[in-house]
């Protein structure tokens, strides 16, 4: 199952702008967004609509990823290795990070979302720290 999760996972990045729309159809209704690394006061968010609010009020005006590396952590995990190309929703300042994403999928279904501000913290996180 881990060979067809990277590549549904590899999928979702091929439009941009669409990373969660890929997912519509296949996402547990009370999925986990977990951006807590990257936005410390923000609790873990459950549910699409928690995430649309997030989006829309968010900091960012624009935002984009780059995926760079995809590693198939065990059958339920993908960690994903991107830049991120943003613009201050006030500022118009571009801004661009090297994060990780960590995707959880269950029978197909994407239960769990993961932000790492720190690639190597991810890496050590999912036990594939070098």
């Amino acid at each position: 199952m881990s060979e067809e999760n990277v590549e549904a996972v590899r999928e979702s990045y091929q439009t941009p702008g669409a990373l969660f729309a890929t997912w519509a159809e296949r996402m547990a209704p009370r999925i986990e967004f977990d951006f807590t690394d990257a936005y410390p006061d923000r609790p873990v968010m459950r549910g699409i609509e928690e995430l649309r609010r997030f989006r829309e009020e968010g900091p960012w005006a624009e935002l984009s990823f780059e995926p760079e590396r995809f590693l198939d952590v065990d059958d339920e995990r993908v960690l994903v290795l991107v830049t991120v190309h943003a613009k201050g929703t006030g500022s118009g300042v571009p801004v661009e990070l090297r994060n990780a994403h960590e995707f959880t999928i269950r029978d197909g279904i994407l239960v769990r979302f993961k932000v790492y501000g720190n690639r190597d913290e991810a890496l050590e996180a999912v036990g594939l720290s070098e």
